[in-house]
């Protein structure tokens, strides 16, 4: 997995996201959803319940750009080092975009649909 060209990816699709979307005040949490084959999308909710990860299938924001372009992790990497990995770039992120607006909701977290999530921010 070429971690910095995976960063990459992300980096520029959340920046378009930004400039394409007004997210609305009551969103309070983001969602970095992992799915396999190995790809990442973006929901955000006006609830957060960190005892309950259901909270992340209220998606009352849906970017027009939902999935981010293919990645480039073929599925010979297990889904925990994706998932490792995947948290770290987007902790990264968090701290390198911190100004963009649509990184200042509350919550951020991310994982696979199936599994629990993990808090990024």
């Amino acid at each position: 997995m070429d971690r910095e060209h995976v960063k990459d990816i992300i980096k520029a699709w959340i920046q378009r996201i930004n400039e394409d979307e007004v997210l609305s005040k009551d969103i309070t949490a983001l969602n970095f959803g992992l799915c396999e084959p190995y790809g990442i999308e973006l929901i955000g909710s006006a609830n957060y319940d960190e005892e309950d990860d259901d909270w992340a299938c209220e998606e009352d924001f849906v970017p027009i750009e939902r999935n981010c372009p293919d990645l480039g992790i073929d599925d010979t990497y297990d889904w925990e080092s994706v998932l490792k990995e995947t948290e770290t770039i987007l902790k990264e992120l968090v701290q390198e975009l911190k100004d963009l607006p649509i990184l200042k909701v509350e919550h951020i977290t991310t994982g696979f649909c199936d599994g629990d999530l993990i808090v990024v921010k």
